[in-house]
């Protein structure tokens, strides 16, 4: 059986290796620290450029991340990321 970390995990994870505590990493990455919480329990999932300052802060590379995204949550994370890309105004025309 193989396991599957999601996101969260991996947040949390690369956190902990780097050994920085959640109040320290939230500082370097210019967030909350509950903002972190919520990315590592799985409760929110971060934006794309929080994501890469949280991995560029712990050392590690985005695709390891990326690892975490499965059939199971693609869906779920990827619509949340772009949802959160797309500039408000540049929504796709409907008719």
């Amino acid at each position: 059986m193989t396991m599957t970390w999601t996101l969260g995990e991996h947040i949390a994870k690369a956190r902990k290796d780097a050994g920085l505590d959640q109040t320290q990493l939230a500082k370097a990455v210019g967030i909350a620290r509950n903002s972190l919480s919520n990315y590592e329990t799985g409760r929110s999932v971060p934006p794309f450029d929080v994501a890469v300052r949280i991995a560029t802060a712990c050392g590690v590379g985005l695709d390891w991340f990326a690892s975490a995204v499965n059939a199971e949550t693609a869906p779920t994370e990827v619509g949340a990321v772009s949802d959160s890309v797309r500039p408000k105004g540049l929504e796709p025309l409907t008719f």
